[in-house]
């Protein structure tokens, strides 16, 4: 192989190389803001669930049962 040939392929190389470092750091970007939202998400559901086990805690019992309306 002559030395033109070999500094074309290495030249080539080193584009892939390239391309691929700068896919990688894209996809890395993408998955730490998802880990982020998600973690965002999941607090807020279990806030939501907090919320949801105090208010099931104020409605009285009689509330729960299913009562004919009084003009019935």
């Amino acid at each position: 192989m002559t030395i033109d040939k070999l500094q074309t392929r290495i030249d080539k190389l080193e584009i892939l190389f390239s391309e691929q470092e700068y896919t990688v750091e894209s996809l890395n970007t993408v998955v730490t803001r998802q880990a982020q939202e998600i973690s965002l998400l999941t607090e807020s559901i279990e806030l939501l669930k907090y919320q949801i086990k105090e208010f099931k805690k104020q409605i009285p019992e009689s509330a729960t049962l299913d009562e004919k309306p009084p003009h019935y």
